[in-house]
């Protein structure tokens, strides 16, 4: 069985909204909303989603109608631990599964295509995390000043879906149990625990909505007919 793991339990403050940003609508459809829908028509059997505590009725208003939300759960003080927190859940009540997809509400635009091919790479190699080549130039900088210039071509983008091995990615969640907010996302988990990480091409408005600027370039996006929702 594969599930997929859909994070909306975050705050959004550097939105700047009075809500938190999994919420906010585009074109009619909450950015969790949206989400949702593209794990709906996916390879993904069940989605567990995790949720704000204090927007839990609110999530629940966008999982009306997607026939693959097995249920919600409350998310913990952290990214991580909220994770975590789904990972428990399954292995508590799904039974067997196979594979875990895991995707942040604020990146709805991923396609389909991206999660099922995650899912197809990870039955091969154990994982799949969607990732982009570096453009910029890059330095490691100590106290304002560069210390080392390092080789874009070897630095990767990550983003989400990161699809897993379910039993491999839950030991290594629970080997860590205790440092899970010194990470910053489940690859660097998994690759802790001495795991091999794949890395697929990941897509370009694949966007992650943490600020007020990506709002108006997510509709920008929108507008220009770059992509659809």
């Amino acid at each position: 069985m594969n599930v997929g793991i859909i994070v909306a339990a975050g705050k959004g403050e550097r939105t700047k909204l009075a809500y938190p940003k999994q919420f906010y609508q585009i074109l009619g459809k909450s950015l969790l909303r949206i989400a949702l829908e593209k794990y709906e028509y996916s390879k993904i059997d069940k989605i567990i989603v995790v949720a704000n505590k204090d927007f839990i009725n609110e999530t629940k208003e966008e999982c009306y109608g997607i026939n693959k939300v097995y249920d919600i759960i409350e998310g913990g003080e952290s990214r991580q631990e909220s994770v975590f927190n789904a990972l428990r859940y399954i292995y508590d009540n799904l039974g067997l599964i196979t594979i875990v997809s895991i995707h942040d509400a604020a990146r709805p635009f991923v396609s389909t295509k991206k999660i099922n091919e995650g899912i197809e790479v990870t039955k091969k190699y154990g994982s799949a995390v969607l990732a982009l080549p570096e453009k910029n130039s890059l330095s490691q900088v100590n106290d304002n000043v560069i210390n080392k210039i390092l080789d874009r071509n070897e630095i990767y983008i990550h983003q989400t879906p990161q699809t897993f091995d379910f039993q491999k990615l839950y030991k290594a969640y629970t080997n860590f149990e205790n440092e899970l907010k010194s990470f910053t996302d489940d690859a660097s988990i998994y690759h802790k625990a001495g795991n091999f990480v794949r890395i697929i091409e990941g897509e370009e408005y694949n966007i992650k909505i943490t600020t007020e600027f990506d709002l108006k370039f997510a509709n920008w996006l929108i507008e220009e007919g770059k992509i659809n929702v």
